[in-house]
């Protein structure tokens, strides 16, 4: 295990550089515009993103059986749970971790508090003496979808605990239990849940990670992600307006890569000039498109982050990298699935 240092000044003050909560309201589903140039971060922000793993992790797709995979994560919790979910509107899953609570597990939960369907479960919370503490103004948003169980356990996803998810979005997570993945998200949530306590962090060593979070060095490693593809590059998203993540899409087209995008909306402003360079873009027809899904030559990238300025640069957002061939092929079948599904715009 790699020993992480504590700097919290440094770490409070890059946070809270461009990271103040907006006024207009807007959410999970919202592609904010791009300011037009997109500054990246400096490249050198950590280890590889494909530093080789100890424990390979598990991959899911939903919605198809994921209520009950969070309940039995949530059920199988022995000493630790911490939650930090955008949106919560699954009250049987609040209730769960009521019952882990009750027998005798340490659970926290973080909230963003500009998301109102959070309120419906709220009072089971409260009721049932778990302790949830809404999401530092630090970010724009606190997007991050992720569980820590008894900390050995991560549960990194794109998808909320929310109705629609459990029935109706296409999403994808994974299970890491690889030590130094599982201490450094364990990191980031003990310092945003004492960030919003108003208490003095801890702030988490993340110099050396194979995370992407979010406002740290996402965009510079989303950007990575894909400029590193030369077969392939397969893309699942809600929508596509950050401008340089955009334009390394249409680089990746133009140097002979095989860009194909399966999209939510197919009046997304990125159609036009993708379709004008040779990508083949479609419009999900299954399952209404929640994914953030990126793969690179088979390599997909799992997590919360949307490709939009604000996602990439300003909110909590926590994912990282599928190269493990078994776990990988779990996702890239069903975009292939999906892909055969779409329909060609």
């Amino acid at each position: 295990m790699r020993s992480r240092t504590v700097v919290v000044t440094a770490v409070i003050a890059a946070l809270a550089l461009g990271a103040c909560r907006s006024d207009n309201g807007a959410g999970d589903d919202d592609p904010t515009t791009d300011g037009g140039t997109g500054t990246d971060a400096d490249p050198g922000v950590g280890c590889s993103m494909r530093s080789p793993r100890s424990v390979a992790p598990e991959t899911f797709v939903g919605p198809t059986g994921l209520q009950d995979r969070m309940t039995a994560l949530i059920d199988g919790a022995t000493d630790r749970l911490d939650i930090h979910m955008y949106l919560w509107t699954v009250k049987p899953l609040a209730n769960r971790v009521v019952a882990a609570k009750a027998r005798g597990v340490d659970v926290r939960v973080i909230l963003d508090p500009d998301s109102p369907g959070n309120a419906a479960v709220r009072p089971i919370f409260s009721s049932g003496g778990v302790t949830v503490r809404d999401a530092s103004s630090l970010y724009t948003f606190s997007h991050a979808k992720y569980m820590v169980i008894d900390g050995d356990t991560a549960v990194i996803m794109s998808m909320n605990f929310n109705v629609d998810a459990m029935s109706d979005e296409r999403n994808y997570g994974m299970v890491d239990r690889d030590p130094d993945d599982v201490a450094d998200v364990q990191a980031i949530f003990d310092q945003d849940w004492a960030t919003a306590g108003n208490e003095s962090p801890q702030a988490a060593d993340i110099s050396c990670t194979r995370l992407v979070i979010s406002p740290t060095n996402a965009k510079p490693r989303i950007l990575e992600h894909i400029n590193s593809a030369q077969q392939t590059l397969e893309l699942q998203l809600m929508y596509l307006s950050e401008t340089d993540v955009r334009a390394a899409v249409l680089a990746a087209q133009q140097r002979g890569v095989a860009v194909r995008m399966i999209i939510s909306d197919d009046t997304d402003e990125s159609i036009p000039p993708l379709k004008a360079a040779g990508v083949q873009v479609k419009k999900s027809t299954t399952y209404y498109l929640h994914a953030k899904l990126i793969v690179a030559d088979g390599v997909p990238f799992v997590g919360s982050e949307n490709m939009s300025f604000t996602s990439l640069t300003r909110n909590r957002e926590i994912g990282a990298l599928v190269f493990e061939p078994a776990a990988a092929a779990v996702i890239t079948s069903q975009f292939t699935a999906d892909w055969a599904a779409g329909q060609t715009l």
